[in-house]
């Protein structure tokens, strides 16, 4: 085989090498993307129902409480101050409770790569 025709062909191998690539990365990028889209609109729609639940619970005990003190607003103030409780909790320990595990959580989605296609490519 001629040394023209060799080169010829390592060229054209080659571009299809590096065409086969940029196809595996898109794929993989898509693939993440989607997959952290589709858990974020899922995350978003489980996140509004627990508030919901949260906050029909929190009016029920509320008037629970209220009606068990005898007063129309006892077990909202009851409520309510367990609620600021939470909030000063979660304002103190923002960083170690909400901040670097959702953190971690993202980096590990974004990196994650059970999910990846597995794409082969035929080298003539």
């Amino acid at each position: 085989m001629p040394e023209q025709e060799k080169i010829e062909l390592l060229t054209n191998n080659l571009k299809n090498y590096v065409n086969t690539n940029c196809e595996l990365i898109k794929f993989q990028i898509v693939n993440q993307s989607s997959s952290v889209g589709a858990g974020f609109v899922s995350g978003l729609l489980i996140a509004i129902t627990g508030i919901l639940l949260v906050l029909f619970l929190s009016i029920g005990a509320g008037f629970y409480m209220s009606a068990k003190l005898g007063d129309a607003y006892s077990g909202f103030g009851i409520v309510a101050g367990f609620y600021f409780i939470l909030v000063l909790v979660l304002i103190i320990g923002r960083k170690k409770l909400v901040e670097i595990p959702l953190r971690n959580k993202i980096i590990e989605k974004l990196l994650s790569t059970d999910q990846m296609p597995v794409v082969i490519a035929e080298i003539n």
